[in-house]
């Protein structure tokens, strides 16, 4: 699950990510984060615990509170984080979590929902990404099935579309004409997200040009992602 989080956080490398929670998934995502160079607190309860953790994890600080404590929120600066991650053992102490954190000023929460029928409801109320443990299995089973030159899936809106990184060659129909002209080849709704050139992040524009051997991050209806990969 912590791997599938890696895109998450890869634009605040410069920055701070907070992890809630030092059972299995936020231990995990704090030594992803400290492999990637990611600089990160874990706050964890249980006393013997987080010994256990701050153990293991050397080079993250690990912090023994109650993360609902906002006295303590405010006091050790959690809101000058960019990330929160709530990683507890039941929704509601995950919801409740993200929003003291963004309550206190931090940018952006991601929350682990266990029941799936939650996640529009953790986003409608203010949660910026809810990740479901069940649809991550599904993701990964997409990932390798998925035909075409697809190197990495996710999915979203419950299912309903897809996320696509795929690595465009010369015989790319969105090689080398603009990507306003370029996009028209490729179903309706298809949303370029993201470029990366050399890597190096290109801003997705009209007028931007692709070329061969760029990273592109695709939006897609889920009922057209075979065809789109296949197309790229």
């Amino acid at each position: 699950i912590a791997d599938e989080w890696h895109d998450e956080f890869m634009e605040f490398t410069d920055s701070e990510v907070v992890v809630v929670g030092g059972g299995e998934i936020g231990y995990h995502v704090a030594r992803l984060l400290s492999d990637r160079g990611v600089s990160a607190r874990l706050l964890e309860q249980d006393a013997d615990r987080a010994r256990w953790l701050a153990e293991e994890l050397p080079d993250t600080m690990v912090m023994e509170t109650d993360a609902t404590d906002i006295e303590f929120l405010e006091r050790e600066h959690i809101g000058d984080a960019e990330v929160i991650v709530s990683a507890l053992d039941s929704d509601e102490k995950n919801l409740l979590a993200s929003l003291l954190a963004e309550r206190v000023g931090t940018e952006r929460s991601v929350a682990v929902i266990d029941q799936s029928e939650y996640v529009d409801l953790f986003e409608a109320v203010g949660i910026d990404v809810g990740i479901n443990p069940r649809e991550v299995v599904a993701e990964e089973i997409t990932r390798f099935t998925r035909a075409g030159g697809a190197e990495n899936v996710a999915l979203v809106e419950n299912g309903l579309a897809e996320v696509l990184e795929v690595e465009v060659d010369e015989d790319s129909p969105l090689v080398g004409k603009p990507i306003r002209e370029s996009i028209h080849s490729l179903p309706a709704d298809v949303v370029i997200g993201a470029i990366t050139r050399g890597g190096e992040y290109v801003v997705p524009r009209g007028g931007t040009e692709l070329e061969a051997g760029d990273h592109v991050v695709l939006f897609v209806e889920t009922e057209h992602a075979d065809e789109v990969s296949a197309a790229l």
